[in-house]
């Protein structure tokens, strides 16, 4: 799910293109009040959220959304990464009924100890500078934000947002939104909305990360077809792998015990770090707040059944986990949130990854998924296995005042030297720890031929 710590400053282009972008589509708003008007109400603290949950999931069941717009993803992400923030939740309703929520948070950089720049961001997104111990990691931990709407009230939604937006660009620096899908009606509806009435604001699009999904078939076999030859072999050969009888070479095994469930994070977590380090990265849960979040999201999506961890163990060695996939089954589909895998020769050859994932294809094609999102990342198998690329954007929206433009720059610029610094440090700490400075530095460099041999190899 996550690249470990690359750092990308893509170019903007222009938001208003005609080209680009059509006239959003007129819909019907037949649920607005008469006047047609809507309610607005802005949620600011910790206990407001808290009674949001029911409308918010009911919301979330009748919108289109991913499961990073639950309720509890994002409720759980701002426990661990909203200290010293600000929440800014929007929400809109239409006739007392809950029309639509833009989950965010005001997200602040201090320099010197004064406050040198604040944006709206959504939750679930990048924190430039979070309280307590310093993030390594730069990407926004889930992988696809959004709004979350009523079907048929996007046109009054981003009208009232938008108009919101100019109110808190008065006082504010610029809003940003991260990782947004291009099938969100924020780039179909409010962009061509924001270019047709300007209100005053600037936007600019920039290419954000890329997630490989295999859209699945109505059968297995109807799966197969469409693949070439060589991958139709394969898929074949690793799903022999793991079936019973004297081809096994795997089994495969999906926790299905509440007293399974931390060992098995364990097993995850520890195989996922080895990888990480034999490239010569400190490793996403070297991190304890990102090991912390990863702790509380599986464990409430494991107790409402929506996260698995699908593992596998030699067939001649049932105590020895060698690969585990982390996923989360939310509407109808699939993600692949983490997985981690035993790189010992002696069981990489053999290919556990690629058989857990065959195996989890095969049974969500038969229980009618329609799609496998395997999540940001440019890993081989992804790429390789990939029918589509989903190809989020990055939209940052500001005034025009030009003095509020050069300011967030040289914040921006600070910022992303000090995280360079930072990141390098985690690592050095993380390598030498308590041990003799020569044997320390000798493992360090070996840690940064590693690092490159990674980067060179991909």
């Amino acid at each position: 799910m996550i690249n470990e710590y690359e750092i990308t400053e893509p170019g903007y282009i222009d938001a208003f293109d005609k080209e680009a972008f059509t006239e959003p589509q007129k819909e019907d708003t037949e649920g607005i009040s008469g006047d047609g008007r809507a309610g607005i109400k802005i949620i600011t603290h910790t206990s407001e959220f808290d009674e949001l949950e029911d409308e918010w999931t009911e919301l979330a069941r009748e919108s289109d959304t991913d499961v990073f717009q639950t309720y509890e993803w994002n409720r759980i992400w701002w426990d661990h990464f909203g200290q010293g923030k600000q929440l800014h939740i929007f929400t809109v309703y239409t006739e007392g009924c809950l029309a639509g929520i833009a989950p965010f948070f005001e997200d602040d950089v201090a320099l010197f100890g004064i406050k040198s720049y604040t944006c709206l961001r959504f939750l679930g997104s990048y924190v430039t500078q979070p309280e307590g111990k310093p993030l390594s990691g730069s990407i926004p931990y889930s992988d696809y934000l959004d709004c979350i709407i009523r079907p048929g009230f996007e046109t009054v939604f981003y009208e009232q947002l938008l108009h919101h937006f100019k109110e808190v660009l008065s006082s504010g620096h610029e809003i940003v939104l991260d990782e947004i899908p291009e099938e969100s009606a924020i780039l179909n509806t409010m962009i061509p909305l924001l270019g047709n009435k300007s209100q005053g604001l600037n936007c600019e699009i920039a290419e954000g990360s890329s997630s490989p999904v295999i859209q699945l078939c109505s059968s297995w076999d109807a799966y197969l077809k469409s693949l070439s030859v060589k991958d139709r072999y394969n898929a074949r050969r690793y799903l022999k792998r793991s079936k019973k009888g004297k081809a096994i070479v795997f089994e495969v095994k999906k926790s299905n015990h509440p007293d399974e469930l931390t060992g098995l994070q364990e097993a995850f977590i520890r195989l996922h770090q080895q990888q990480w380090n034999n490239r010569g990265f400190s490793g996403t849960f070297s991190e304890q707040r990102m090991h912390n979040f990863f702790i509380d999201i599986s464990t409430s999506f494991y107790e409402k059944q929506w996260l698995e961890f699908n593992y596998a163990v030699p067939a001649d060695a049932h105590n020895q986990i060698v690969a585990v996939d982390v996923l989360i089954k939310y509407k109808d589909k699939i993600y692949l949130l983490h997985r981690g895998l035993d790189e010992n020769p002696l069981h990489k050859k053999k290919g556990p990854g690629n058989v857990l994932l065959y195996s989890r294809l095969n049974e969500a094609i038969y229980d009618g998924v329609k799609a496998f999102e395997m999540l940001r990342g440019s890993e081989e198998f992804k790429l390789r296995m990939a029918t589509k690329i989903n190809r989020n954007k990055k939209i940052r929206i500001y005034p025009g005042s030009s003095a509020r433009r050069l300011s967030s720059a040289i914040v921006k610029k600070y910022m992303k030297l000090t995280h360079h610094i930072r990141m390098e440090k985690s690592h050095v700490r993380l390598i030498l720890g308590n041990k003799p400075l020569s044997s320390g530095i000798s493992e360090y460099v070996q840690f940064l031929q590693g690092r490159i041999k990674h980067k060179f190899s991909n």
